[in-house]
């Protein structure tokens, strides 16, 4: 195939999922299943034509030190999702290679599912899907294989918190990454206004678990995020500089919401996960970035923003110019895409 079939898949792709929002939030929401069907074609498409070993994180997976996994309840905080999954996969395909693809193509099922029921969301504002859907698609799509059902099952689990409603299997979501562990036990305290002594009652739980990260038990996560933290290499990636924007977009992004919105971030939950962000950044950036991805699912699905007076202009900008940043951050994700015939 040629580069220009790549750019339009990546654009279709893009183009089906606006267009899915865009019959959603109109008269026409009874027929959102056609374009939610053609959605999943075109990201079908766009799967299966982009070599899996291309992706930016496939080497990092692919230099997994494969063996056999026998599970064991004692290790049930250990992320035990990937390995199990993919010995599974092994004993029918004998080979890891096609095995570790297989997670690629599992991972792939759950994020159509997660992007689907976002778009199906009455009372999430279309913009706000539009963009999230923008800057994580690949990220959850293609790249994170461990993190990413930890984000969806955290997902859906805290929309129906907030709608007083119960979903136990997003409990589950620690089993895929001990990084979800923080932010499901939080929502055991609510969405309802800290008092003086709940507010510090969370700074002593953010800075008792932080300092668990030190145990032994969970190296195997520390051990990993060193390499990134290391000062060659974020140096050279520009990884410092990355998590201290991203450092200050976060507080902004709270800050702002504060100001239009205090319950949403005014409340137990999110100070007890936006205090844990914190800390964690000043141990380790990388480790925080990865936990702030359940901060910013919790502001996208959060239901209960109301009208904003701007919400059509931000609907026609936004649907303008993100298919730029979508087709951008894709290739910025995958290696030597331009080389593809």
């Amino acid at each position: 195939m040629t580069q220009f079939e790549l750019q339009f898949y990546i654009l279709i792709t893009f183009l089906s999922y606006m267009f899915l929002l865009l019959v959603f939030h109109s008269k026409l929401r009874k027929l959102a299943f056609i374009p939610a069907v053609l959605f999943v074609i075109c990201s079908l498409l766009l799967r299966l034509y982009v070599p899996i070993e291309k992706n930016a994180d496939y080497g990092g997976y692919a230099n997994f030190m494969f063996e056999e996994y026998h599970f064991q309840w004692k290790a049930i905080f250990s992320e035990p999702y990937f390995p199990l999954i993919l010995n599974t996969l092994f004993k029918y395909t004998q080979d890891w290679k096609e095995s570790l693809n297989g997670m690629y193509l599992i991972n792939f099922v759950f994020s159509l599912i997660f992007y689907i029921w976002l778009a199906y969301r009455k009372n999430i504002k279309y913009w706000i899907k539009l963009i999230f859907f923008v800057f994580s698609y690949t990220l959850l799509t293609y790249t994170v294989l461990r993190n990413s059902p930890a984000y969806f099952l955290f997902g859906f689990l805290a929309y129906y918190l907030l709608l007083g409603k119960k979903f136990w299997a997003g409990y589950l979501g620690f089993l895929t990454h001990a990084s979800a562990l923080p932010a499901l036990a939080a929502t055991f305290l609510g969405f309802g206004k800290p008092t003086y002594k709940q507010f510090l009652l969370i700074l002593l739980g953010a800075l008792v678990f932080s300092s668990l990260l030190s145990l032994p038990y969970f190296s195997h996560i520390t051990n990993r995020l060193d390499t990134y933290t290391d000062t060659n290499v974020a140096d050279k990636y520009g990884v410092s500089i990355f998590h201290k924007l991203y450092l200050v977009m976060i507080i902004g992004l709270t800050l702002l919401i504060y100001k239009y919105k205090k319950t949403a971030v005014y409340n137990n939950f999110y100070c007890a996960i936006f205090l844990i962000y914190l800390i964690l950044y000043f141990l380790n950036p990388v480790m925080a970035f990865r936990f702030s991805y359940y901060i910013i699912i919790y502001i996208v699905i959060y239901p209960f923003y109301g009208k904003l007076k701007y919400d059509k202009i931000l609907n026609m900008v936004f649907s303008i110019v993100l298919g730029f940043v979508f087709y951008n951050i894709f290739f910025g994700s995958h290696f030597d895409l331009t080389l593809l015939k």
